[in-house]
């Protein structure tokens, strides 16, 4: 559990914005893995961009990406 990327809560989560910030990311993966490093957080965002979750609009800055 500890790898899992919570894609689909995170569009449930998102759906409705047309951005959000590394921060708001970061408060999110607080709900389901308490205690979680900001590195983490990093390399989760990471793979939510090469999965095609995200998109990066700039640094620090996302948009999920159409489906």
């Amino acid at each position: 559990m500890a790898r899992e990327l919570f894609s689909n809560e995170l569009r449930d989560e998102f759906n409705d914005r047309e951005q959000f910030t590394t921060a708001d990311v970061r408060n999110f993966y607080h709900r389901y893995v308490p205690g979680i490093k900001d590195s983490t957080v990093n390399w989760k965002i990471y793979h939510l961009t090469k999965e095609g979750v995200i998109t990066r609009l700039r640094i620090g800055v996302y948009q999920l990406k159409s489906l």
